[in-house]
């Protein structure tokens, strides 16, 4: 920021200035040119940089190759394509319009603040939400230019999606060296972080100071990556925004149960018609285009995500996390007030028994108790209720429940609770961010996903409706996502204090119109839902 200042005030003089940066870099698989942010004078921006070989063909449902060496000079002018996913509806706060989609889409996009390669700065590496389905790094609200003018490099990545990146099957394992077949696309987030570790420092990164971020999907995927034993070393410190539920409570393995993963691969080729256990179905398998397969829709659910596969994941991650068996790292992770306000933000009003039989398919008849706490939400909107009460099952007690495995292995984490309302817009869609045509009124609450703007400190060229209020707290949040990245607590000079999270005081960073610490909001609610699920067990 004071380069900033510098540069600023000698240019009001009316002296030219070119700021030091890097502009031209030597992967090991080639040389690569960017160019200067258009965001931020003295960041300097590669897109579309390939951190592993194209997954096509023979390298489709494997893990992935390295990149593919080149001799020329490369513009890394544009992001790669997004990996291959269904077209979503216009009509929705994560709409991401009309992407290119292709299989060869295992690149990456770095964000550079270094003036030279003995920088030795900070390295934050972006993995996206999207249910592990959808999405791309390349999307403009993941723009890193202005958490990297803070004094990091920022860098998002790709990684295969859907059936891609998460068919698990037992043709699959069979010719797998690992036997194991299922998480490709973690295979390819693990992929990137070695690329960091072989390339970073030529972009002025420090590997010895990589941070993994990501929100949603991509939360529960750096929660996972934080419990797998292959990312050893590759990682010191991590961010879970809004973690899915997989984090700590995943358990579909590849063999164990009628509902395996195993199983699901077999019924989902079965449903492209592809049946048999001889080399020739998986030969007829991978000469399917890419649209087949993810077009493909099976009632009881698609191989979309991770699985324990033995490998990636030896066990369930809450097994490997109580045994104190994962990379012990500091971690911040938290989640939204109204997550699901904006996940259903298109569900029809339900009446009151239709919550009842929510609460009892999740808990049985004792779940019916739960209504007391919520009474006042359902005597308004039973909807609204079960949005609610969804949120808190989810990504609210997912994030309180793992920075609890860690402080109980006297591990740092942070945890945060957004509760900013913030204006509702087309997340990924910038030319057309006003949704409702109400110019961003701010209808579904800290709605999921809300954050992410603030993260990359975008709001000046990413949605509408902002107020100065927003504006501050966008500084607040990536000044702390950045000393958080820097030394491994969030804290610094001008901030609020934000507190190590404990247990027994369950303090929590508010992040709102007034950043404060208090006692977690949903404290007594998530209480009553342990207390619950602990009956189903």
């Amino acid at each position: 920021m004071l380069r900033k200042s510098v540069l600023a005030f000698i240019v009001a003089l009316g002296c030219e200035v070119v700021a030091a940066q890097i502009l031209e870099v030597g992967t090991l698989a080639g040389r690569y040119r960017g160019l200067p942010s258009a965001l931020s004078s003295d960041v300097s921006v590669f897109r579309g940089v390939a951190f592993a070989a194209p997954p096509v063909g023979s390298l489709r449902w494997r893990p992935p190759e390295p990149a593919i060496t080149f001799s020329d000079i490369r513009l890394a002018e544009h992001s790669g394509p997004a990996c291959w996913q269904a077209r979503n509806s216009d009509n929705s706060v994560y709409a991401r319009g009309n992407l290119n989609r292709s299989e060869d889409c295992l690149t990456l996009n770095v964000f550079t603040a270094a003036a030279d390669e003995s920088a030795r700065l900070p390295v934050m590496v972006w993995f996206h939400g999207g249910s592990n389905t959808t999405g791309h790094g390349g999307a403009q609200i993941f723009d890193g230019s202005n958490l990297a003018a803070r004094g990091a490099v920022v860098v998002t990545a790709n990684y295969r999606l859907g059936p891609l990146g998460f068919l698990a099957h037992p043709l699959l394992t069979a010719e797998s060296e690992n036997a194991s077949s299922g998480n490709y696309g973690l295979l390819d987030q693990i992929a990137a972080l070695r690329w960091v570790q072989e390339n970073i420092e030529r972009f002025g990164g420090d590997t010895e100071r990589v941070t993994i971020f990501g929100q949603s999907a991509g939360g529960e995927d750096v929660c996972l990556l934080m419990a797998s034993p292959l990312t050893a070393g590759l990682i010191h410190r991590a961010i879970g925004q809004s973690p899915s539920r997989g984090c700590v409570r995943l358990r579909l393995s590849l063999e164990e149960g009628t509902d395996s993963a195993h199983a699901r691969g077999i019924k989902f080729l079965e449903a492209m018609g592809l049946k048999g256990s001889s080399p020739a179905t998986l030969a007829a398998l991978r000469k399917l285009s890419p649209q087949e397969i993810i077009t493909t829709v099976m009632s009881d659910g698609n191989p979309n995500g991770p699985i324990v596969d033995g490998w990636v994941l030896p066990e369930a991650p809450a097994n490997l996390f109580a045994r104190g068996e994962y990379n012990h790292v500091p971690v911040m992770t938290g989640g939204l007030a109204d997550e699901y306000f904006g996940l259903q933000e298109g569900a029809a009003e339900i009446l009151e028994a239709d919550l009842d039989a929510y609460l009892t398919r999740i808990f049985g008849p004792s779940g019916l108790s739960l209504k007391s706490d919520y009474q006042d939400l359902i005597d308004q909107s039973p909807i609204s209720a079960q949005k609610t009460i969804a949120g808190d099952i989810g990504f609210i007690r997912t994030a309180r429940d793992w920075a609890q495995l860690l402080s109980s292995n006297d591990d740092a984490a942070y945890v945060y609770y957004f509760s900013r309302p913030v204006p509702v817009f087309r997340l990924y869609v910038p030319a057309r961010p006003d949704l409702k045509g109400d110019g961003g009124a701010r209808s579904l609450g800290a709605y999921h996903s809300g954050e992410l703007v603030y993260t990359f400190d975008n709001l000046n060229f990413i949605g509408i409706g902002w107020e100065s209020d927003d504006q501050m707290l966008s500084q607040i949040v990536a000044d702390y996502w950045f000393n958080f990245a820097r030394s491994g607590n969030p804290n610094g000079p001008g901030l609020p204090n934000w507190p190590a999270y404990d247990s027994t005081s369950n303090m929590v960073q508010i992040l709102d119109t007034e950043v404060r610490s208090a006692v977690h909001p949903r404290s007594g609610y998530m209480a009553r839902i342990d207390a619950l699920a602990a009956l189903r067990l």
